[in-house]
């Protein structure tokens, strides 16, 4: 119901009014593909991920996040706090690393099975890991370029098909930090094209694509500033393209001129991904939500979130555009 009552929104801001109750009684949505760049940006969509029963819920990550310096001897040092929380699976030796990317993307996979103990419709028990075939890139879009300028070429895919059928996680390889337009569209018309229908069926019917959070450069007044550029990347792939699979969405702010949908995350699972225990007798926090725990190695503390408002990057009150319903 959740679901439709957003939905109804959308149809409400794009359509006119008069469209709402046909929503509700027409769209009866099988598959939701959500889309970010690394691994800790879910929260940023969670207003539209939490509580869909009636969606299997396709979530794919581009990148491994294999830049960030959390990875090398002294980030690790710096972010990861061993009394506090988790340690990284593998220890990361290096940026730009195997293990670094091993390491990020097994905080991605965890922090879904942990969200899953609150919510019933969040995918989180996975069989095997199976890795597809190489999927064809006719126009030879995907370049990932690390430390050197060597090109490299990943176009094989890791699945993780939740085992109760609410969903799968994709994971691409595209290079963080160097993420373009075009690899996105090519990682989502391979998802539409060959993953959903794999995962689904032929006949699935896919009510739309919501992306991670991002502003431009110089921002949008009163909101959390983050030109990140794979972030970028993915809001004007989505902006510019209609991928032809119902209405597209990202998250944006508040003062952003496009943006149409508002909504906020419960607080049920806010405190599921956020939440800390203090520890009797000091002024450490233990970090035990989802998102505190598995991704607090990427943070000198820990990841904040706000309540109200966009004073953090990971907010509550979520905002996005919407297009091509």
């Amino acid at each position: 119901m959740k679901w439709l009552v957003a939905v109804a929104s959308i149809v409400a801001v794009t359509v006119g009014l008069g469209a709402i109750a046909q929503a509700r009684t027409t769209i009866e949505p099988s598959a939701v593909i959500y889309v970010g760049p690394h691994p800790d940006d879910e929260f940023q969509y969670w207003s539209l991920f939490e509580d869909r029963a009636d969606v299997y819920s396709v979530v794919v990550l581009l990148t491994r996040g294999e830049q960030t310096g959390f990875c090398s001897p002294e980030g690790l040092e710096a972010g990861w706090q061993p009394e506090l929380e988790p340690a990284p699976e593998p220890l990361p030796d290096a940026q730009y690393s195997e293990a670094c990317a091993e390491a990020r993307v097994n905080s991605f996979v965890n922090y879904f099975v942990d969200m899953a103990d609150s919510d019933a419709t969040v995918p989180g028990r996975f069989a095997p890991v199976e890795t597809s075939a190489p999927v064809p890139d006719p126009d030879g879009v995907v370049c990932r370029i690390d430390e050197t300028d060597e090109c490299l070429v990943s176009t094989t895919v890791d699945v993780y098909r939740d085992l109760d059928d609410r969903g799968a996680l994709l994971v691409f390889d595209l290079g963080d930090g160097d993420l373009s337009e075009a690899e996105v569209a090519w990682a989502l018309d391979s998802t539409i094209d060959t993953f959903v229908p794999q995962l689904v069926g032929d006949d699935v019917h896919i009510a739309g694509i919501v992306g991670s959070y991002s502003t431009p450069e110089g921002g949008y007044e009163g909101c959390f500033a983050y030109p990140h550029p794979d972030h970028i990347a993915i809001d004007e792939a989505l902006w510019a393209t209609d991928f032809g699979a119902g209405f597209q969405a990202s998250a944006t702010c508040a003062t952003d001129p496009r943006r149409q949908l508002f909504d906020r995350v419960s607080d049920a699972a806010t405190d599921a991904a956020f939440a800390t225990e203090a520890i009797e007798g000091s002024t450490d926090e233990k970090r035990t939500g989802a998102h505190t725990a598995n991704f607090g190695w990427l943070h000198g503390t820990y990841y904040p979130v706000a309540h109200h408002g966009e004073s953090e990057l990971f907010h509550q009150d979520q905002q996005f555009w919407v297009r091509y319903w």
